[in-house]
């Protein structure tokens, strides 16, 4: 029987792979001090959701790299397009948006934006530092075209399922910390039937992005004459089972 080995790691792959878990592990903890955070205090909490994905998508890029978590960028090559291009939609007008039919893309959005009171230039415009990163902030520019393409209300819930439709679409251990902050938030107060609504709406989630087709490379801004129904088609975007909606919406996880 032929028997393969693996090379022995060099003295300096060891200390560089030394001084890679220390900057994960300065990373993990950021991002474990913001979850605390945000479950305490979910309505200043936007400012940690923040700092947990910039230090996830900081480990996500290294291990990106050295091949040890799926490349989604290697998978898709219109999403590689999309980072060699540094794609960003060009300004739009929420208003004229929502003049289009109600059943389209365009006219579903900009009327989810105005009844929510929502601003498509709130996130700040800066430039990459990396794919992982990039794929973040196109994330953020798509955020509430998704709660439109997923039927995912903005309630804390429908967050939560949101968060973990994204976790099922691509490597994004920021959707399951921001769900174990919506964890902690219940259980420091006591809430545990909103604890498993909440685990409800991560496995809900999860399960329909996973079964969807991938999103993250479409320039939805283009599309937005297009019907709903038949982008959903299109893309086998499932939505997730729907629920009553929440009276309390404390976790607006935008990231």
């Amino acid at each position: 029987m032929n028997q393969t080995f693996s090379e022995a790691p060099t003295a300096l792959e060891r200390k560089i792979e030394r001084q890679r878990r220390r900057y994960y592990l300065k990373m993990n903890l950021r991002s474990l001090y913001a979850c605390f955070r945000l479950g305490r205090d979910p309505y200043g909490g936007l400012r940690f959701v923040f700092m947990m994905g910039d230090s996830q998508d900081n480990i996500a890029e290294s291990e990106r790299r050295l091949e040890r978590i799926p490349d989604p960028f290697r998978a898709n090559g219109a999403l590689e397009e999309l980072w060699q291009s540094r794609f960003r939609a060009a300004p739009y007008d929420i208003d004229q948006l929502a003049t289009l039919p109600v059943d389209t893309l365009g006219g579903a959005y900009g009327r989810h934006m105005k009844s929510n009171n929502l601003r498509p230039d709130f996130y700040d415009d800066v430039p990459p530092r990396h794919r992982m990163h990039y794929l973040r902030l196109r994330i953020r520019q798509t955020h509430d075209i998704w709660h439109v393409l997923t039927g995912l209300g903005t309630d804390e819930f429908d967050e939560v399922a949101l968060q973990a439709f994204y976790s099922g679409q691509f490597p994004n251990s920021t959707g399951a910390i921001i769900a174990v902050a919506a964890f902690l938030k219940s259980i420091l107060r006591g809430r545990f039937d909103e604890l498993g609504k909440h685990i409800d709406s991560f496995a809900e989630g999860y399960c329909a992005g996973k079964r969807s087709g991938s999103l993250m490379a479409v320039k939805w801004e283009e599309l937005w004459t297009e019907k709903l129904e038949t982008l959903r088609a299109r893309y086998r975007i499932v939505l997730p089972r729907k629920r009553e909606a929440a009276a309390v919406r404390e976790l607006r996880a935008v990231a």
